[in-house]
């Protein structure tokens, strides 16, 4: 996916607060040239309110190396990261790709190239970043958030990534996100339909279909091993996609971790095989460290 002709395009998502982590990427307004077009790398659990902060400066939340060179725009937003943690590992190496494991083996990526923008430097990183491991089999989502700075790729990204147009609004109430989401009851099994075996914890180990006509019941760790061997990439641990076994629906695993994080209890209801038949918000955390570095 690299043309615009075949990038999604949407006005407004909306993110579930406490379940979004995004890693974006500032270009200054400054009509100061030393700043002009400078770039800045964050991570935010909430855009809207991060490039407010980061305009309205350090002593309104935003980092002191944007303070005095704005006005900023957050012109692209790389989300989907399972957790702050992972999150924040792709930040940190957005900003050091001299020093990141990852991609110090790439020496192209040291410093800009003679008269290439900081922009297109940045875009140029990323676009390696997405294309190495552990990131490129993560299931993430770019999305550009001004007009004017869509780029095509250099290289391909991984198939199973989304370039999107659109603005993002987090939702202030996670559970009526999800009873938006899911209107019908979710029936399950006791045993897994892999290994048929009975599942002795299903709220830490079962997964079941995103279809909610589909019965598909089963332990986290079989679904995974049943990805793996129709991907079959030998020694990887963690499923990119896969088809569900029972009703052939192609799945993506982060959407399936994602419900299981929501945890839609109060639509499930157990049904032994044979027969056939309120969440809590995380608080707000950003990352502006004083050991982050701007890449000029």
């Amino acid at each position: 996916t690299t043309g615009f002709e075949e990038k999604d395009t949407t006005d407004t998502v909306l993110a579930q607060k406490g379940h979004f982590y995004g890693v974006y990427l500032l270009c200054s307004q400054s009509l100061d040239t030393r700043y002009h077009g400078r770039c800045y790398v964050g991570f935010t659990v909430n855009p809207k309110r991060r490039i407010n902060q980061h305009n309205r400066g350090c002593d309104f939340g935003g980092a002191k190396k944007t303070s005095k060179s704005g006005p900023w725009q957050m012109v692209l937003i790389v989300h989907g990261f399972a957790n702050n943690i992972t999150a924040l590992q792709f930040e940190w190496a957005w900003q050091q790709p001299a020093l990141s494991t990852r991609l110090k083996i790439f020496p192209e990526l040291k410093r800009k190239r003679p008269k290439e923008t900081h922009f297109d430097y940045h875009l140029r990183i990323l676009t390696k970043m997405l294309s190495v491991g552990p990131w490129h089999r993560l299931s993430l989502t770019v999305r550009w958030l001004e007009t004017q700075y869509e780029r095509e790729f250099e290289q391909l990204i991984p198939a199973h990534m989304q370039i999107v147009s659109g603005k993002l609004a987090i939702t202030a109430s996670q559970r009526l996100a999800a009873a938006q989401q899911h209107h019908t009851q979710k029936l399950w099994a006791l045993e897994c339909h892999l290994c048929m075996n009975r599942i002795e914890n299903p709220e830490r180990s079962r997964l079941g279909c995103l279809n909610l006509t589909c019965r598909l019941t089963c332990h986290m760790i079989c679904l995974a091993n049943y990805f793996l061997s129709e991907e079959q990439q030998p020694g990887q641990y963690i499923p990119i996609s896969g088809r569900c076994p029972l009703c052939d629906t192609q799945l993506n695993w982060a959407a399936l971790l994602q419900r299981k994080r929501l945890g839609h209890k109060a639509n499930d209801i157990e049904v032994d095989s044979e027969d056939g038949a309120e969440l809590s918000d995380v608080p707000e955390l950003d990352s502006d460290l004083e050991a982050d570095k701007e890449i000029d």
